[in-house]
């Protein structure tokens, strides 16, 4: 899979958002640990992201 940053920090250890070659959407963040009504499948993770990083990446969603 390739990824396309899209939104976040410039070092990659942040939370990011990328676009994938599958026509996917790949984000990075921090592992939501007690997300209370979230319900999770097998090898599914929640994480969580910035409000200005979700927003940054809207406009490369848009053109896709």
């Amino acid at each position: 899979m390739k990824l396309r940053k899209v939104a976040g920090c410039k070092d990659g250890e942040c939370p990011t958002a990328h676009l994938s070659d599958r026509g996917t959407v790949v984000l990075q963040g921090n592992a939501v640990v007690h997300g209370g009504v979230v319900r999770l499948g097998p090898g599914e993770q929640a994480v969580e992201l910035p409000l200005d990083v979700v927003r940054s990446a809207i406009p490369a969603l848009e053109e896709t």
